[in-house]
């Protein structure tokens, strides 16, 4: 009897056993499906469709959970490489750029922003409300699509522009214009110097010619008429000189010939000789023979401008020219021996229409000849240094590359 009790019991036991499995098997499948179809509903819409079928088993369940992650560990590194090539790339631009979410965290930026407002560490930044940073004056112009970073912020010229992205980033974009901001305003004061510049011989010639209608002595109409006569060259000058100018900065043309530099020097003297007879200027040029494969009409204007500023304003007697050569450069040194320049005006003498302020130079020149000196000098990618000689005068020295 006892033992058929026990057999009893354990049918009994076995038979809850097995159906509690059913129950847990069955309410397993339904947990794992739901999750399945709430994350994969088109992806794995095939498999889904085969786990709703009565023979569909646990280990059916369990491969499709496998093939399920190994998905989305494969889009997950193509999203990983996607994201290292789009931080690679805005860390390349040459903009600072600051990524914040709608709640101004940090999502990301770059090591352009960190030169730019000399940031320390921008890893700690990472992930962090733009409130508690060194950057949380930007919140200022949060409601701006541009605008211009307050000097107090940085000690150079920045713009910034912001971009929208789909409510949920913003990006700003952080430029240096200091440079554009210099040429902005070298623009603005050339044109006004210009302006001056041109105004200046007009009036004379004007107010001359007007004059002359009511002058009978001939002695003053002499006066008056060389008077025109030399503010019409000094305009016909300047307005040449501005012409030159122009063109060296606009064109590119960069046609290398084989330069005899001594030869070059001879017919630029020879060009220059109204200038020399009429001053008693003496040019010495010694008979180094250096040859150059360059571009012969921005070296042409370089050795000119060098020559005739020294005939205008060394209130010397003699230039002396000195050519020599190595591997890599050759060397054209220009000394003259005359009042030199003083040391605080050197850094400013290549400026355009800048003139040494020296009574004796009052008036003579158009400001514009060493400024075609540098811009020529930068199309060759030569150099210009000038120092004052130990006993008097002034040296130019133009070093020009072999390659």
């Amino acid at each position: 009897m006892i033992i058929i009790y026990l057999v009893l019991g354990f049918c009994i036991s076995s038979f809850i056993f097995i159906v509690g499995m059913c129950f847990q098997r069955k309410k397993i499948k339904d947990e794992l499906l739901s999750m399945l179809k709430m994350n994969s509903q088109n992806y794995l819409k095939y498999f889904v469709n085969m786990a709703n079928k009565k023979d569909f088993k646990l280990k059916n369940i369990l491969d499709l959970i496998r093939v399920k992650f190994e998905k989305i560990y494969e889009n997950s590194d193509d999203l990983n490489q996607e994201n290292y090539v789009l931080r690679k790339i805005i860390d390349i631009v040459d903009e600072g750029i600051l990524i914040l979410n709608k709640d101004n965290v940090i999502y990301y930026l770059n090591d352009e922003l960190k030169e730019l407002f000399n940031l320390s560490n921008i890893e700690e930044l990472f992930n962090k409300n733009l409130k508690d940073t060194s950057l949380k004056w930007i919140l200022d112009f949060e409601n701006l699509n541009f605008f211009e970073v307050p000097n107090k912020y940085t000690s150079i010229n920045i713009s910034c522009y912001v971009v929208e992205i789909c409510n949920d980033l913003r990006v700003y974009k952080f430029k240096n214009v200091s440079e554009y901001k210099k040429l902005d305003y070298m623009s603005k004061e050339f044109v006004s110097n210009i302006t001056h510049e041109l105004k200046t011989p007009l009036t004379s010639i004007i107010g001359f010619s007007e004059t002359l209608k009511n002058v009978e002595d001939e002695n003053d109409r002499q006066m008056f008429y060389d008077i025109i006569n030399r503010e019409a060259i000094r305009l016909n000058n300047l307005i040449s000189d501005i012409l030159i100018f122009s063109e060296i900065e606009t064109q590119n043309d960069l046609s290398k010939q084989k330069i005899d530099i001594t030869s070059l020097l001879y017919s630029i003297k020879q060009l220059l000789y109204p200038q020399i007879h009429e001053t008693n200027f003496k040019i010495k040029i010694s008979d180094d023979k250096v040859v150059i494969l360059n571009c012969e009409k921005y070296i042409r204007q370089i050795f000119i401008n060098i020559m005739d500023n020294s005939i205008k304003h060394s209130f010397g007697t003699t230039l002396n020219i000195n050519c020599s050569e190595d591997n890599e450069n050759i060397y054209v040194n220009f000394s003259d021996d005359g009042i030199g320049i003083p040391e605080e005006e050197i850094k400013n003498i290549f400026d355009r229409f800048y003139k040494v302020l020296n009574s004796k130079s009052k008036g003579r020149g158009t400001g514009l000849g060493l400024s075609i000196v540098e811009s020529s000098i930068q199309k060759i990618n030569a150099k210009i240094g000038v120092f004052n000689n130990v006993d008097k005068g002034v040296t130019f020295k133009v070093t020009i590359p072999k390659k």
